[in-house]
């Protein structure tokens, strides 16, 4: 019995420690007291101070001595750097994402699954400067907002895209108009022409177009997207977007090897095929 109180209470406390990283994540360089922190999180005194020194020791967040506001560290940052580097994907199509800025004067930005959510790998930002909803390198979105997590979402296998649709409709409020339903027809209008598309809808006077990386025996889980003022995405111009990014995409699929299992089936593979 001891040990699974153990186990309950180091569970527990993992919890807390990762609420406290993303509570300072979203709190961003204004960092946050202990205080605060206890407060927003409903954390005792001694446990919040337990934790915050844990993670202090480690690297993960760091105390500025004069305002005693606590941020995350630079550990994370490096941390990320290798996840992100970890598939060789990031390398793999930082040369696409600056050919597509370059050609287009667009902002491009490279997105991957992170669990529920959509974050924002890597970016070239384009002459037309334009703010994305994730904001920034490492910022997240949930899955099933904006086009480059719906080109990801629509080709995962139905019964996952199922549950994280589900779990993820409460946070669509946050991103009026969209709702579980609207959500759900994007994929399918994904699925159908192999890339999405947001003509502002999401926010106002800025479109975006993504297409999904799906490299042979793999799930989809980054999507290259172009982020622009709607003025520029005509009916005219959005063929040769799509066309452009599809090549892109193509070669950075041809560069990753593929895994030995589990291929594709049939059913997969049929989804995919609209978009060759």
């Amino acid at each position: 019995m001891a040990r699974d109180e153990v186990a309950v209470t180091g569970t527990q406390l993992l919890d807390r420690a990762v609420a406290i990283l993303k509570f300072l994540g979203d709190i961003g360089q204004n960092g946050a007291t202990m205080a605060m922190i206890g407060d927003a999180l409903g954390l005792k005194q001694p446990t919040a101070h337990r934790i915050i020194t844990a993670l202090e020791r480690h690297g993960l967040v760091d105390r500025e001595r004069e305002t005693k506001r606590y941020r995350l560290g630079l550990a994370l940052f490096a941390m990320g750097a290798a996840a992100a580097d970890g598939t060789g994907l990031r390398v793999l199509a930082r040369p696409a994402l600056m050919r597509l800025s370059a050609a287009t004067g667009d902002s491009v930005f490279l997105m991957a699954r992170a669990g529920f959510n959509t974050v924002c790998v890597d970016r070239q930002q384009g002459s037309y400067i334009i703010d994305s909803l994730t904001g920034h390198i490492g910022g997240q979105i949930p899955m099933g907002v904006g086009p480059a997590s719906q080109a990801i979402l629509a080709f995962l296998p139905s019964a996952e895209a199922a549950v994280i649709v589900a779990t993820n409709a409460p946070h669509y409020k946050q991103y009026a108009p969209l709702t579980e339903r609207r959500v759900k027809d994007a994929l399918a209008a994904v699925r159908q022409n192999g890339y999405a598309v947001d003509h502002g809808e999401l926010v106002a006077g800025i479109s975006a177009i993504a297409v999904p990386i799906l490299p042979p025996g793999r799930d989809a889980v980054a999507a290259i997207a172009i982020n622009l003022t709607s003025a520029r995405l005509t009916e005219e111009r959005l063929p040769t977007l799509v066309n452009m990014l599809q090549s892109e995409v193509r070669q950075i699929e041809a560069s990753l090897n593929p895994l030995d299992e589990p291929r594709l089936g049939s059913a997969a593979a049929a989804m995919v095929s609209p978009r060759r």
